[in-house]
């Protein structure tokens, strides 16, 4: 099977992700191209779209991560209402960002709904992130799902057998995960674009850069598609996006926040700067809010790969 016929079986089955309900008419898609203005975030295609109802754009533009998690644990917000809102708005950003590289909007409705009939039958949250949406790193695994990291060839390896470390601890904290997004071929330049799933954009000027690696993150997260995501970083690969597109972004120290047993297409590690995964974010207090759950959440105790000391482009990349 030639290169390209993966990439557009790929490409295929992520447009067949979003249900079509959710996808923009091309009334809306018209309007946005006519005026001429790049400047997507200004022209508000959430509300013109009318995919998300008032409640739900409240939700995605009105409330901090950390708010969401207050609230949803006092009981004044379900999980998948919430989860379902950012699922919404996710599917739009992708539509006009290409931001994203995995999307599993079901299985995440799904899971909001047993913390939610959790939280009925305890009367508590599940964990300090109960019913939160987390997005993801395509690096990151997550079973039944592929981490390619932009390599066409990592379409040949099949869905994730097992979770990223992170991943693990994440979902017993009672995070959702329900989208992982793009990075650049090789992780490695700060523009993220690749064969399979093309260029992001940057949603406050689609004429700029949103950054790399963790693009997909910058972009998702300015857009309001997630109240918070995870990237990874090892010369600005968070902090990279953030800057361009005008998020909050942490780089941790190495190994503070788990990085074990992610997706290994390329694997860059010498005696100097080792990688860390780490959170983009709107506020400041989304940033401690992941930290605390983290490190709370006993990371050491969490088993992970070790790095290795080699570079590994896997064959057949391009």
């Amino acid at each position: 099977m030639s290169w390209e016929h993966l990439v557009f079986r790929k490409r295929e089955s992520l447009r067949d992700c979003i249900p079509q309900a959710w996808k923009l008419n091309q009334d809306v898609l018209t309007s946005l191209t006519e005026s001429g203005d790049t400047r997507l975030i200004s022209l508000n295609p959430v509300k013109k779209s009318g995919i998300l109802n008032n409640f739900e754009v409240e939700i995605t533009e009105k409330h901090s991560a950390a708010q969401l998690v207050r609230e949803m644990a006092r009981g004044e917000l379900k999980a998948v209402e919430v989860v379902t809102a950012f699922c919404k708005r996710a599917a739009i950003a992708q539509q006009l960002l290409s931001c994203l590289t995995e999307m599993f909007f079901q299985e995440a409705i799904e899971h909001a709904q047993r913390l939610d009939e959790y939280y009925a039958a305890n009367g508590k949250p599940i964990g300090p992130l109960h019913g939160l949406p987390i997005s993801l790193k395509d690096t990151f695994k997550v079973i039944g799902h592929d981490a390619t990291a932009g390599f066409v060839a990592g379409l040949k390896l099949g869905p994730a057998k097992e979770n990223s470390s992170l991943v693990d601890l994440l979902i017993s904290a009672g995070a959702v995960l329900y989208v992982k997004t793009n990075v650049p071929q090789t992780m490695m330049t700060a523009d993220s674009e690749n064969n399979i799933f093309g260029r992001t954009l940057n949603p406050h000027n689609t004429e700029w850069t949103a950054g790399g690696s963790s693009g997909g993150e910058g972009a998702l997260v300015a857009f309001r598609g997630s109240p918070l995501g995870v990237g990874t970083d090892i010369a600005g690969s968070i902090r990279i996006p953030s800057m361009c597109c005008g998020t909050y972004g942490f780089k941790p120290t190495n190994n503070r926040v788990p990085y074990g047993k992610q997706s290994e297409g390329v694997f860059l590690s010498l005696p100097g700067p080792y990688p860390s995964a780490g959170p983009l974010a709107n506020s400041l207090e989304d940033i401690q809010l992941f930290m605390d759950a983290v490190v709370n959440g006993r990371p050491a105790k969490i088993r992970q790969h070790g790095v290795r000391l080699t570079l590994e482009v896997p064959e057949n990349t391009f």
